[in-house]
């Protein structure tokens, strides 16, 4: 029996093109003997989908930075778990984020927060539930934080993954006056790039990037740095020589971070 797999076609450039980059990085992973972590829900999302695998493509540095990027954010996610089965999990920027499926999020309430189309696409492979619900808005449409049907003064975690570099400085700020004004006291955990990657990207250009973790606290003066982690200092042995020789500088050891900051 052959199955008809579905087409999906964004824009070439656009951002919402991107979400596919860290979905193939993860069947990637699956597929290692070694493997940092196993994404069955990836794999059976890429296996359904007619895609050109090839225009995704990062190479090393890309693949690098999204594996580490994930075991962290991973990594936080289950300890706020453990700490607070029933909390309040908020995903920005949710694309065709898995993480749900990878940990057990059985009691959590979970939002997934993202544009009309991406959510629609997102409706194709996961479905909502009583603690798991889509919000179809744009992050720079205030209302979409009223939409958080849910009693807000349980513990609260954000999470921006692969997103933030998408959004110019003045935007990022008014995220952040919307997140410390309706989320006061919540944690926040989201990757950086290196400033000298702004202008670049596979799939479309990132606006905006930082030099060291602590000018995150600029953007607001509600956001304080909890913790930083660099791209460069994790999983050695999967990155190129050149790299690893590298790492003895600042910029390239940052040219990836995981943040953790503290809301309000």
């Amino acid at each position: 029996m052959i199955v008809q797999k579905q087409k999906v076609d964004f824009e070439k450039s656009s951002v919402e093109e991107s979400l596919f980059i860290p979905l193939l990085v993860k069947v990637k992973e699956s597929e290692r003997g070694d493997a940092v972590f196993t994404d069955t829900k990836a794999q059976e999302i890429i296996n359904s989908i007619s895609l050109d695998i090839n225009r995704f493509d990062g190479g090393n540095i890309t693949y690098h930075g999204i594996l580490v990027r994930t075991a962290i954010l991973d990594s936080i996610v289950n300890d706020f778990i453990a700490k607070n089965p029933e909390g309040i999990i908020l995903n920005l920027g949710a694309g065709l984020d898995t993480r749900i499926y990878r940990m057990d999020c059985s009691k959590i309430y979970w939002f997934d927060i993202d544009l009309p189309r991406v959510i629609e696409l997102r409706r194709r492979f996961f479905s909502e539930s009583e603690r798991v619900r889509f919000i179809s808005k744009s992050l720079l449409d205030e209302s979409w934080a009223n939409d958080i049907n849910i009693d807000i003064s349980r513990p609260i975690l954000i999470i921006a993954e692969g997103l933030l570099m998408y959004f110019t400085e003045s935007e990022l700020k008014m995220i952040l006056n919307i997140l410390t004004e309706k989320f006061s006291n919540a944690q926040m955990c989201f990757d950086v790039i290196h400033k000298f990657f702004v202008g670049k990207g596979i799939s479309s250009k990132f606006k905006w990037g930082i030099e060291k973790a602590s000018e995150i606290e600029q953007l607001s003066p509600k956001v304080k740095l909890v913790k930083a982690w660099s791209a460069g200092d994790y999983h050695k042995n999967r990155q190129e020589l050149f790299f690893r020789a590298m790492n003895v500088f600042q910029s390239t050891r940052n040219r990836s971070q995981v943040l953790l900051v503290k809301l309000g």
